[in-house]
């Protein structure tokens, strides 16, 4: 059996493949997949900001170097615990560096690399779609009656 389809179309892809991808929303081959895959763009992207908190570490990161204290003080209801585990994650995904300077107490900096200062604009844009989702929503809310007591 031939599938026609997807040898003449050229595209990159699985044979049996008939889809017509948006240009805007894949641009390139390592989107086109069916399912979520370590190499699409986008999956990449999510998994960078990934987790409860991840967000806001980034952000306080993209004001420059950070001491550990500093990001607590910066997010007091995050937990040390979290906040060690998210910054590993993160320099694991080399989007953080850290920095150990010598003396008593050890202080700890760290640094967005190059990838990490790379999602600037995804959460600015994370952020005005969120806001714009909130508003959406709320107006879509029907009208509650009014309560009488």
């Amino acid at each position: 059996m031939r599938h026609t389809t997807s040898e003449q179309s050229g595209e990159i892809g699985h044979q049996t493949e008939i889809h017509g991808w948006d240009p805007e929303l894949v641009p390139g081959s390592a989107g086109r997949t069916r399912r979520p895959e370590p190499g699409c763009p986008v999956e990449a992207a999510l998994a960078a900001v990934a987790g409860r908190w991840t967000t806001l570490v980034l952000r306080e990161l993209m004001g420059g170097p950070r001491g550990f204290t500093e990001l607590r003080t910066r997010l007091p209801e995050l937990s040390a615990k979290v906040l060690s585990e998210r910054l590993r994650t993160l320099q694991e995904s080399s989007l953080v560096t850290v920095e150990r300077r010598r003396g008593f107490p050890v202080r700890t900096r760290y640094e967005l690399t190059e990838a990490g200062r790379a999602l600037r604009p995804l959460l600015v844009e994370l952020y005005a779609t969120g806001e714009r989702l909130l508003r959406l929503r709320e107006a879509e809310l029907p009208a509650r009656p009014a309560r009488f007591t």
